[in-house]
């Protein structure tokens, strides 16, 4: 059983007080017995004293008798249990009484000395028999007066111990209501004591408490109140989320221009198709559609012009199918079409047709009629594959050669897939080609008309490669403009051709060069620094470099193709337009660009001699260019002719076979000395 605070104190303080009384009786005992020791010393030096002055006769003269009187009588002096005498030889003469063996005994020496001369010594041995008694008492004495304090203090510390239990008890009971969560409670306060400082803290706390517990109470509510309004405000945003989470995938689905199925969705559909398919042995046909002539509709007549164009598009597809067909935007121009039970080539060109034809009709754009025609390739599950990439694939090159050979419609062949890989693999050739210089550089001569002298040269790309022989650049120059090589192509060929301008130069014949950029070159937004670093990495006057650009080229994104242009023309770089003619331009814009000469487009100039139109179109030409301060060239000079025309016109410069096909450097060199 645990013992109470109370009986803890008053056993502590008993414990102190007796440790405290007997370190003061032990204190006082040794006092005492120090002093009687102290006391039966200075008895014992006297007494041997007197016994050694009464005993010096008896000793002179040898009287053994009365030095036993002697004796007899030291012995009757209390406390003296034993004495002796010595003659001065050493020899016992006489003694008396019996040693003691107490420890509390003194033994007490001196010599007998008469005159100087010693006639022997005495011995006597007291006790402290007589103070035992006297100590005892003491001793009973200060235990009884220990024993006494110990009880007054016993009793003064229980009543001590009564009031703070009071005290005590009272804060524990505050403390139990407290707990209870009766805050708020007061005690009384008695008295100016720790006590009293203790129990008013204990006031402050629990009205402390008190506040507190109002202060949470109100909280809580508050809090209450405002979970409920958050509830409220959770459930309508998540309603608010699930419309737009439905949004969301709705628009992760489908194309946002047209409405339509988007890609992503479209190979889902064609996950499920398929695997119907193999279930149930359900065949269906895959369509890839790309418009044909919406890259000039964009550009002649703009972006929103162009997205007009394509949601009428997207409308008239889906006018045209039934609705288990999926009508897809893949991404610019591109739509696919997937056809569910379409089985054989003969239904699926059925379908195609129907759909190219609906499409022929003319599309209302603002004030203009524009006509967009397009190319299809379709594939069939299974026999053109059982993937969804694979089928993609396939149908898109039946596409590509539907648009490459304007065929409108066609249905995968085998072959088609040999051709693109014949068609990677050139490629993959193009890229090495690239980068271990493998392409060399023609050049066709430019005649100033008024001279008959060489003006300049044009650089043409050729491509010696390891399998195929020489290859023209209409073989692979649009492959690089397909994929990312026609930067690398564009610059590789810009420092060949720059090279020899500089080789030329070093030789006292400086001779522009001319190179043809693509017009995704203009695109790039770090093609004019380019062209600076190679030029500078060569060592060439820029003077020296013309950079043409198809009329058709600018026209793509008039805005950057200009920014582009007078950036080269600040550089020094001339920049001429090619084939002109072809293309949408206006008289306002080409009075913007910061071009030098435009070249007439050779299919103008070769019909001039059999084209009553053509001769007005390429006199329109010369004299437009003329207006402008520009340099005018024909190109695709084939006879005399044409070139006496073209002179009598005011053209300024020729180009073509009859002055000289495109020849390598060498050849190029040894024209150029017999035509000096």
């Amino acid at each position: 059983m645990a013992m109470s605070f109370r009986t803890k104190m008053i056993t502590g303080i008993a414990l102190i007080e007796g440790l405290f009384l007997f370190a003061i009786l032990m204190s006082s005992l040794g006092v005492l017995s120090q002093s009687r020791k102290q006391a039966l010393v200075t008895r014992a030096t006297g007494d041997v004293r007197l016994f050694a002055t009464a005993a010096a006769n008896a000793l002179v003269s040898d009287d053994i008798g009365a030095l036993q009187r002697i004796m007899r009588q030291v012995l009757h002096n209390h406390g003296i249990a034993y004495a002796a005498a010595w003659d001065g030889n050493g020899r016992l003469l006489a003694r008396a009484g019996h040693k003691a063996v107490s420890a509390h005994t003194y033994r007490a020496a001196a010599s007998v000395m008469v005159d100087g001369t010693s006639y022997g010594r005495v011995e006597i041995e007291a006790t402290d028999h007589g103070f035992a008694p006297i100590l005892a008492q003491a001793s009973r004495r200060i235990v009884a007066i220990a024993l006494g304090e110990m009880l007054l203090v016993g009793l003064v510390s229980w009543l001590f111990g009564a009031y703070l239990m009071r005290q005590i008890a009272a804060i524990e009971a505050g403390t139990a209501r407290i707990a209870r969560g009766e805050f708020g409670f007061r005690l009384p306060v008695v008295g100016r004591d720790e006590l009293a400082r203790m129990i008013e803290g204990f006031n402050a706390m629990s009205a402390q408490l008190k506040a507190l517990q109002e202060e949470t109470t109100r909280q809580h509510q508050q809090v209450l109140a405002v979970n409920e309004r958050l509830e409220e405000r959770v459930h309508e945003r998540t309603e608010a989320l699930a419309v737009a989470n439905r949004e969301l995938e709705y628009l992760a689905m489908h194309d946002p221009l047209t409405g339509l199925p988007n890609r992503i969705l479209l190979q889902d559909r064609l996950l499920q198709a398929i695997r119907i398919g193999h279930r149930e042995t359900a065949p269906f046909a895959l369509m890839v559609l790309d418009l044909d002539g919406f890259k000039e509709v964009n550009d002649s007549l703009g972006h929103p012009a162009g997205d007009r164009l394509l949601h009428e598009v997207a409308t008239r597809l889906v006018a045209r199918l039934r609705q288990s067909d999926t009508a897809v935007r893949l991404g610019g121009d591109e739509f696919a079409i997937l056809l569910p039970g379409v089985a054989n080539a003969a239904d699926t060109e059925m379908v195609a047709r129907k759909i190219l034809r609906g499409l022929e009709e003319p599309v209302m754009l603002g004030d203009r009629r524009v006509c967009v025609t397009a190319s299809c390739g379709a594939a069939l599950f299974p026999a053109h594959g059982d993937e969804v990439g694979v089928l993609l694939r396939h149908a898109d090159r039946a596409m590509y050669e539907a648009k490459r050979g304007r065929r409108g419609f066609l249905l995968f062949a085998p072959a088609m897939d040999e051709e693109g890989d014949d068609r990677l693999r050139l490629q993959v050739d193009l890229d090495h080609a690239i980068r271990h210089g493998d392409l060399v550089l023609h050049y066709q001569p430019k005649v100033d008309l008024a001279t008959g002298k060489v003006s300049g040269a044009e650089a043409l790309v050729r491509w010696q490669h390891p399998v195929l022989g020489m290859l023209p650049p209409a073989r692979f120059v649009p492959l690089a403009e397909r994929t990312h090589l026609i930067g690398p192509l564009t610059f590789h060929v810009l420092r060949l051709a720059a090279t020899q301008a500089r080789a030329w130069a070093e030789q006292g014949r400086p001779l522009p060069i001319a190179v043809n950029v693509s017009a995704i070159n203009l695109d790039d937004g770090g093609f004019v620094d380019s062209v600076a670093r190679i030029l500078k990495d060569v060592g060439v006057a820029a003077g020296l470099i013309e950079l043409e650009v198809t009329e058709t080229a600018l026209m793509r994104d008039p805005e950057r193709a200009q920014a582009a242009i007078q950036a080269l023309s600040e550089l020094g770089v001339h920049v001429a337009i090619d084939d002109f003619g072809t293309g949408y331009s206006s008289m306002t814009y080409l009075r913007k660009l910061a071009v030098a000469k435009i070249k007439i487009d050779k299919s103008f100039v070769m019909d001039m001699g059999v084209s009553r139109n053509d001769s007005v179109i390429v006199r329109s030409i010369i004299d437009l260019g003329h207006s402008l301060g520009l340099k005018v060239v024909g190109e695709g000079v084939e006879a005399a002719d044409t070139m006496a025309v073209l002179a009598s016109l005011g053209c300024d410069y020729a180009q073509g076979f009859h002055l000289a096909r495109p020849m390598d450097a060498e050849a190029f060199d040894a024209w150029w000395q017999k035509n000096l």
